[in-house]
């Protein structure tokens, strides 16, 4: 087959994955199969894997408790049935798997090509393995990536997050930030030249998308629909930048994308690192890999540098809640329907959170309404990674608890999570949490410790899990109240300001109900 001539184009990612926060779920998922040749057959074991563990769904799979791969397989082969050839994966089924791992290609975590083995990079292992979080996996990877690669035929032949990084140092120093119609035409940049750019947003105004796209349509000569230019592509785009812990979004009477001052010192010794792709390493699918895989010293030697900055930095937005509730004029009915509109996928009562994935963005809301009912009687520690304004853009490092709330007595441990799917819930949500409880030093020796699971959905598997935690510690002699959560009834309870007594409650009713069963 020829290959057509290579041309510039904008920076893209695939679409079928928005929310790069997924992909740790996904990389979990592929590890049983590291190392397996990417056939047919072992495709469709894989894709199989992804609808039973919940990270692909369709209306035309149901997923029984005693569902397996061999019982849905021949849906799975049914509903990917049109799906077209791609990635040098054959259509149908194979070709799904691709739009699953074609961003993880490209980025170096993964190398997957039909017909060859599954090979993994030391930072996506180290990712699975709660080594590196989601912004610190994500930073080193953009740092590495290249425009031109096997997975992309185009002429631009630069690294677009090295570029946009350069363009906001540039404009921070002029006090200024870029529009986020400027960001959708620096997508469309030939050679990631920072100045030229910057002379050319400083020549053109761009008020809104069409007059984006109008400029794009005349320099660039773009056929892509305008909704693909201006949303999907640039969309996915940010949503890297900002899970990198690059950038921040700041609304005013328009979007602004800004440098993540946070991390600005990370940032420009991230910058500092030399890597370079030779012409063969552009071409040649695991030569790439392989080059993606390494400067790791490099890289990590950053990353083990500020993650003691990372755990001060949680200290200090302790303090930022209660700075954001009071810039944002943050009152119980507001956050409360906030968090009740998070759950039905409505818009943001505060738009300049919707940029926050919803993920980080339940913990935020549950740290603000905290926060709102129990004032300064304990301490309210959020252990997300936070931009210099205050707003979540990552997960709390392996190790951690989510949100964590104490007094000289008391501590408690709030775990949250967005995860419906049974299995998922019961392998990623129950042990690490009961772990993380007792790992913290600093509250080895606090009487009283408090835990609240809250989920959208807390399955009976889930529940009785901490039922039996209950059982156990407090037979090993530990003074521990433990009570999974719906969403809803952890928010009426904290209204009502009886999350110590419900938990009590909750904890007291589960021995009872052990005792009697027991005897």
């Amino acid at each position: 087959m020829r290959k057509v001539k290579p041309r510039y184009k904008q920076m893209a990612f695939e679409t079928a994955v928005r929310n790069p926060e997924r992909y740790k779920g996904i990389l979990t998922a592929l590890l049983p199969f590291k190392n397996s040749i990417l056939n047919e057959d072992k495709l469709l074991e894989i894709v199989s894997t992804f609808y039973l563990n919940g990270i692909v769904s369709s209306d035309g799979i149901t997923i029984y408790e005693d569902s397996t791969i061999e019982s849905i397989s021949d849906d799975v082969i049914e509903v990917n049935s049109t799906r077209k050839a791609d990635g040098g994966f054959p259509f149908g089924y194979a070709s799904r798997f691709w739009t699953y791992v074609r961003t993880l290609s490209e980025l170096g975590f993964v190398y997957a090509q039909f017909n060859k083995q599954l090979k993994f990079s030391q930072t996506a292992i180290m990712l699975i393995e709660n080594k590196l979080d989601d912004q610190e996996a994500f930073s080193i990877q953009a740092m590495k990536y290249n425009r031109k690669s096997p997975y992309r035929n185009v002429s631009n032949d630069f690294n677009f997050f090295r570029f946009i990084l350069k363009v906001l140092l540039l404009l921070k120093k002029e006090n200024k930030a870029l529009s986020f119609e400027q960001f959708i035409v620096a997508t469309f940049s030939n050679d990631g030249n920072e100045k030229e750019f910057i002379e050319t947003i400083t020549k053109n105004k761009f008020k809104d998308d069409e007059s984006a796209f109008n400029f794009i349509k005349k320099v660039y000569k773009t056929n892509t629909r305008i909704a693909t230019v201006t949303k999907d592509y640039p969309d996915v785009v940010k949503r890297i930048l900002i899970i990198s812990g690059f950038i921040t979004i700041r609304y005013t009477s328009k979007k602004f994308i800004e440098i993540n001052e946070s991390k600005l010192d990370y940032i420009n010794e991230l910058l500092k690192i030399n890597f370079k792709l030779e012409e063969d390493e552009k071409a040649d699918a695991e030569k790439y890999f392989k080059k993606l895989d390494s400067v790791n010293k490099e890289y990590l030697a950053v990353i083990g540098k500020y993650k003691e900055k990372d755990k001060l930095d949680g200290e200090v937005y302790a303090n930022k809640v209660f700075d954001i509730i009071k810039a944002y004029k943050i009152d119980e009915k507001i956050i409360v329907e906030s968090i009740y509109r998070l759950g039905s996928g409505k818009t943001a009562v505060i738009a300049e959170f919707q940029e926050i994935p919803n993920y980080l963005k339940l913990e935020f809301y549950i740290s603000i309404l905290i926060a709102l009912k129990y004032g300064n009687s304990f301490a309210i520690r959020p252990n997300y990674k936070a931009d210099h304004i205050g707003k979540p853009y990552s997960q709390a490092p392996g190790g951690f608890g989510d949100i964590e709330i104490y007094s000289k007595k008391i501590y408690w441990l709030i775990e949250v999570t967005l995860i419906r799917n049974k299995t998922q819930q019961l392998n990623h949500e129950t042990t690490s949490v009961i772990r993380h409880l007792f790992s913290n030093e600093e509250f080895k020796n606090h009487l009283s410790k408090y835990l609240s699971f809250i989920a959208p959905v807390v399955h009976d598997d889930t529940r009785e899990f901490y039922d039996y935690s209950v059982i156990k510690n407090r037979k090993e002699g530990n003074t521990i109240s433990i009570k999974p959560y719906s969403v809803d009834e952890f928010v009426n309870t904290t209204v009502a300001i009886n999350n110590f007594a419900d938990m009590d409650k909750y904890t007291s009713d589960v021995i009872q109900n052990f005792k009697a069963n027991f005897n």
